[in-house]
């Protein structure tokens, strides 16, 4: 089981991993510990939803994208 990624401590600009294999990048963090507002970087199952923004629940995030 992968580790829960700590919301509270996610910043603007850092890329996340989402259920379905997307990434998208953090646009702003209402530190809620529950919601993200990110923009879609890539998506599998959807490709429009690439550049869009939406917000993504705190269970969806998997993991934090590293260089």
């Amino acid at each position: 089981m992968a580790d829960i990624v700590n919301l509270f401590e996610v910043e603007p600009g850092q890329t996340v991993r989402l259920h379905g294999d997307a990434t998208a990048e953090v646009v702003s963090n209402p530190r809620d510990g529950v919601w993200l507002f990110v923009r879609y970087l890539t998506s599998p199952d959807d490709p429009d939803q690439v550049g869009t923004e939406d917000m993504v629940f705190a269970q969806d995030v998997l993991e934090l994208v590293t260089d």
